[in-house]
């Protein structure tokens, strides 16, 4: 601790650069490593198990996956209440599963199901205080809530080591980050900046970027120069147009991960451009993290199979061929306080018919289709990244979609489905952090309505605007630009 005392009463502002990298070094490998035994302690053993399969072979790694399978698979049939009514009720036995073929008997797990069976999916053999309450609203704009433990995040903090390291990024690197934050940066507790700066993190809140806030994000860059950025793929692609603009603002780390949003050819090449350095497609999801990553090759993303796993099937739940786009559906192998067995998340995607030249034996996804979300565009010139209104939600259960339209410059139009049988909503609260948000000069109108109709696409669109944004990207496009 007292290491710790010591490195923040120095800090790092104003050193020189050689002085800046050896404090980095110093936050690096000893204080970080103290921090993580303390808040995840199984997470080093975790990400040395990874390793013992990064470069097995494909057998081996299915074995392990599929036993995983069938342990997860019993412990919800035996712990969790809607899991045992439904495999009595299908006439479903856990002993009669002995392919993945068969596990496809089990009923898709939807959005809809997870928002009034949460409590029922909770395992009873596990210590209700122990739950990590977490919700999303996704990109479908329906919010859920569920629960984690310490143990999953164990595990994810060692999926999310493994990938990183595919990058030359090592646990405890500088990053700097455009990510969603519900409150402005300024406003974070001392709680939060100390985490931030012992975690060696920066961030720009990609929910209301500006290009004030942008220079002053790059200015800082600049200065600290972070090893890995990470972000929504379309919030990089805007902090790109910027630097590109900005010779003099270089950012060099060694990667840029993007997540939330698709990556296109156009959108990664940009990227890449503004920061000299790979770019890398990685999916992940709130309810279930560490989905897929790029690696060196970038010949596909690589399934963190050990942990979880993937089927894509078209609309009547049939598995569909390499090539061909369907529903993705994922069961996660480590969440024992919550099972979620073959949940739809509802995003689009397509299996890879390669195998990569890496070597490593995680089968490939050749491309995630959607959704990429829409911004919305204030008079004053922000852009409102469309994962703002998904968190706006999260502790409105009575909401079930929602839908975001903007038409023009100074009005949005927000329509909201309720729960059957519910009438109200926390409209007060609701106003309050909508005019946050927008702003004075920007009129809103919320509206409850029995349904929200889907385009032809049959995709649910949860943020829609027809405003051209200040630098020239129609936020209409950031959804529809394809590879």
């Amino acid at each position: 601790m007292n290491a710790i005392n010591a490195a923040l009463s120095n800090g790092n502002s104003g050193l020189s650069s050689a002085a800046s990298e050896t404090y980095s070094e110093f936050v690096r490998r000893l204080i970080y490593p103290r921090l993580i035994r303390r808040w995840h302690p199984s997470a080093k053993q975790y990400l040395e198990e990874l390793k013992k399969y990064e470069f097995s072979s494909v057998e081996e790694v299915e074995a392990v996956q599929f036993a995983r399978l069938k342990k997860i698979l019993k412990h919800a049939a035996e712990n969790v209440p809607y899991y045992r009514n439904l495999f009595c009720e299908k006439g479903l036995q856990v002993d009669d599963i002995r392919s993945r073929k068969d596990f496809e008997q089990i009923p898709i797990l939807t959005k809809s199901t997870l928002q009034s069976e949460s409590e029922n999916l909770c395992a009873e053999d596990r210590d209700k205080s122990l739950g990590l309450r977490n919700a999303s609203g996704g990109s479908t704009g329906k919010p859920v809530q569920f629960f984690q433990d310490k143990d999953y995040w164990d595990r994810a903090y060692a999926s999310q080591w493994l990938v990183e390291s595919w990058w030359g990024i090592r646990p405890g690197d500088r990053t700097a980050s455009l990510w969603g934050a519900d409150r402005d940066i300024p406003e974070q507790s001392w709680r939060e900046r100390l985490t931030s700066e012992l975690e060696q993190r920066r961030m720009c809140n990609a929910f209301a970027l500006s290009e004030n806030g942008m220079e002053r994000f790059a200015e800082m860059l600049m200065k600290w120069q972070p090893r890995h950025v990470t972000g929504y793929a379309s919030a990089l692609e805007i902090f790109a147009k910027f630097l590109r603009e900005k010779e003099l603002l270089r950012i060099r780390p060694v990667a840029v991960k993007a997540t939330a949003d698709v990556l296109d050819v156009e959108r990664r090449k940009l990227i890449e451009e503004a920061f000299g350095c790979p770019v890398y497609n990685f999916y992940g999801s709130r309810e279930i993290n560490n989905l897929a990553a790029e690696c060196p090759a970038r010949s596909g993303l690589h399934i963190n199979s050990l942990t979880r796993h993937i089927e894509i099937v078209d609309d009547s739940g049939e598995a569909v061929p390499p090539g061909v786009p369907g529903r993705i559906l994922l069961t996660d192998l480590t969440n024992y306080f919550m099972p979620l067995l073959r949940y739809e998340i509802e995003d689009v995607g397509s299996w890879s018919d390669k195998n990569c030249n890496c070597g490593r034996p995680f089968p490939l996804l050749a491309k995630i289709w959607g959704r990429s979300s829409d911004f919305i565009v204030t008079p004053e010139g922000k852009l409102i990244h469309s994962i703002f209104f998904t968190h706006l939600f999260y502790d409105m259960p009575d909401v079930a979609l929602f839908q975001v339209n903007q038409k023009n410059i100074h009005s949005v139009d927000v329509y909201l489905v309720l729960r059957p049988g519910l009438t109200e909503y926390p409209e007060r609260l609701l106003d309050k952090r909508l005019q946050q948000a927008f702003g004075r000069q920007m009129r809103f109108a919320v509206q409850v309505v029995p349904k929200i109709d889907r385009p032809p696409s049959g995709k649910h669109r949860f943020t829609v605007s027809s405003v051209r944004a200040s630098w020239g990207i129609p936020a209409s496009q950031l959804s529809e630009r394809r590879e």
